[in-house]
Order: C-alpha cells, then structure tokens, then sequence
C-alpha cells in the first residue's frame, strides 16, 4: 500500500518515518520549500525505504532511496541525521534535470562532483546549521545506526 503527499508517493510502511523527518526538517525555511517542491512536482517522484545506508536518488525512476535509520558521522567527526540525508537527496530530485546533469559531469576533488557541492555547501549547510547539526565539508562520511529519522 502506497501513501501519496501530492506527487510524493511514500509506502505505508514508511510513511511514520517520512512524516517525522519532514516534521523535523520543516523548521528549516530552504528544506520547508525543497519539501513543498518535492511534494508538488509535476511528475510522481517515489521514496523507497531501504535498511541498507543507501540514500541516494535516481534520476532515471525519481527514485530517493532513504535509509531512515541510518545517520551520517562527517569526516570531521560530526553527526548527521537520516532526516538530513532526506533533505539532501530531496534537493537532487527537486533541482532542474538540466542543472543537475550538467554539475553532476564536472568533477570536484572532495565532493566528487558540483552537484554534491552544490548541495552541501548550500541547502543541506543551511538545515544542518538551523537544526544544530553538524556540516560537511565533503562528500564523504561513516554511516552508523539511530533509532530514529532525527536522531545523531
């Protein structure tokens, strides 16, 4: 059973997870309009679950695969939660296919490429600053588990 927020489809199962998540990142004005965008898109995007530290999105399906549980140490020894990890794959699938292809192409050493920089150093920066997380400074990082989509 499918859960829909607007064009965003969510499974049952992980619907609970979704909702906390997007509770939680919703205190942040730029990741409260990436949501909405997200949640508002002209074409379905889907959100699959997965328990395997795979957050990532696939432009080809719009496809954000989200592990809920799944937090992020940075290489600086922060930490990131799943909700953040979300947000970060919620601007891939939000940005304009045009811009993303073309960043994703050029090659940049510690985020590997402008995309993920873009990214990084821009929404995801903002949130983890709002939301008293820490930031990254590249595209790298040790998963670990948590409880829950916003716990470090």
């Amino acid at each position: 059973m499918r859960v829909l927020h607007g064009s965003l489809d969510v499974s049952a199962r992980g619907n609970a997870a979704y909702l906390q998540a997007r509770r939680y990142l919703c205190r942040d004005p730029i990741e409260r309009s990436i949501l909405s965008k997200l949640e508002n898109a002209p074409h379905e995007i889907h959100l699959r679950l997965n328990s395997r530290n795979d957050d990532s999105y696939d432009p080809n399906t719009r496809t954000i695969d989200w592990d809920p549980r799944s937090a992020l140490r940075t290489t600086r020894g922060g930490r990131q939660s799943p909700a953040l990890g979300l947000a970060h794959e919620a601007d891939h699938a939000t940005v304009a296919s045009a811009v993303r292809d073309a960043d994703i192409v050029r090659r940049i050493p510690a985020y590997d490429n402008l995309e993920e920089r873009r990214v990084i150093l821009g929404s995801e920066r903002h949130a983890a600053l709002t939301l008293h997380e820490a930031v990254r400074h590249d595209h790298r990082g040790r998963c670990y588990r948590v409880a829950t989509p916003t716990s470090r």
